[in-house]
């Protein structure tokens, strides 16, 4: 990691620190400018469930099994729908994934040569990497796919096993050739390697002190999250003064179904904006479901929207000076 992304991370994990990140982003006038016709970041649901038992991810545990959707495909003919619209917008970021683990979908290959056929979108794949086959490493790469992040979770293959499943070392093993891949390759994408923080188990500051150990010696960017709340978790910082969730204003979801929503953390379909079957991107990013959420989180009522209330995602958002509805 670099010495600036270390700091910024500092000043993230206090509220005087935020307030610094924010201040000189406005004094240097790189505070975002949101884009109110169409999002900029769209987060494409290709399938929407996982081949993983993560400790920490909702729809696996058990006092939330009814909440849990049923596992879903995206059809090929709505995708290719969304981006013929996608495309007409310029340029955008599009990221592969929200719920589910993508490289389980049985077209993936095609979805990744489309996905930039027509417009040099800048596009993210977050994988387990357990269906990383050489020939799907070899798509991301000639389909020039810019961000691959493995959600690994794990130094060890033993805590592995404790917060997410088997195999991990065909996991380990996958990643490796694809890193291999990417050396011959002329397309050298930023390739993230991920931890999660679950400060319940007392292995875990050792654990991520290996896992930044062993990947210090690839040429990958190292990432140790802190835990979600998933918006049904209580957090420690709760009272902590809140600013508008940025995402309402850069991003929408569109479920494997085709359901819209309006954050890549509504898992349970409660911030349900439109149907990308029905209507188009577009008219859903301005319509007034999508404005009334907005309007409730400039007027600090995010604790009235239940998917809001107890989620902290807004801390890792850009803080605006001024939110347009």
């Amino acid at each position: 990691m670099k010495i600036k992304d270390i700091i910024k991370s500092k000043l993230n994990g206090t509220e005087q620190g935020r307030e610094i990140i924010f201040q000189i982003k406005k004094l240097t006038n790189r505070l975002p400018k949101p884009d109110m016709t169409f999002p900029e970041l769209i987060n494409i649901e290709t399938v929407s469930s996982c081949n993983l038992s993560c400790v920490h991810c909702p729809p696996h545990m058990k006092k939330f099994k009814t909440e849990v959707r049923k596992f879903g495909i995206m059809e090929l003919n709505l995708f290719y729908k969304l981006m013929n619209e996608i495309d007409k917008h310029g340029t955008r970021r599009i990221a592969l994934h929200k719920d589910g683990e993508p490289l389980l979908h049985p077209k993936i290959i095609e979805i990744l040569e489309r996905v930039k056929r027509n417009n040099n979108h800048i596009v993210y794949v977050t994988t387990n990497a357990h269906k990383l086959t050489e020939e799907i490493s070899k798509q991301l790469l000639k389909n020039k796919i810019d961000v691959v992040n493995f959600s690994i979770g794990a130094a060890t293959k033993e805590f592995y096993e404790k917060v997410r499943g088997k195999n991990f070392d065909k996991v380990i093993k996958n990643i490796l050739k694809f890193l291999e891949l990417r050396k011959i390759s002329n397309w050298k994408p930023r390739v993230l390697v991920q931890i999660i923080n679950l400060p319940q188990y007392q292995e875990m500051e050792h654990e991520i002190k290996l896992f930044k150990k062993y990947w210090n010696n690839y040429d990958v960017e190292i990432q140790a999250w802190e835990n979600l709340t998933w918006g049904v978790f209580e957090y420690k910082d709760a009272d902590k003064k809140r600013y508008p969730c940025y995402s309402l204003w850069e991003s929408m979801v569109v479920n494997s179904d085709g359901i819209v929503s309006a954050c890549c953390m509504d898992w349970k379909q409660q911030l349900i904006t439109g149907n990308a079957i029905e209507q188009n991107l577009e008219e859903i990013w301005k319509d007034e479901k999508l404005r009334n959420l907005r309007r409730m989180h400039i007027d600090g009522k995010e604790n009235e929207i239940p998917a809001c209330a107890t989620c902290n995602y807004w801390l890792w958002q850009t803080r605006l000076d001024k939110y347009p509805l």
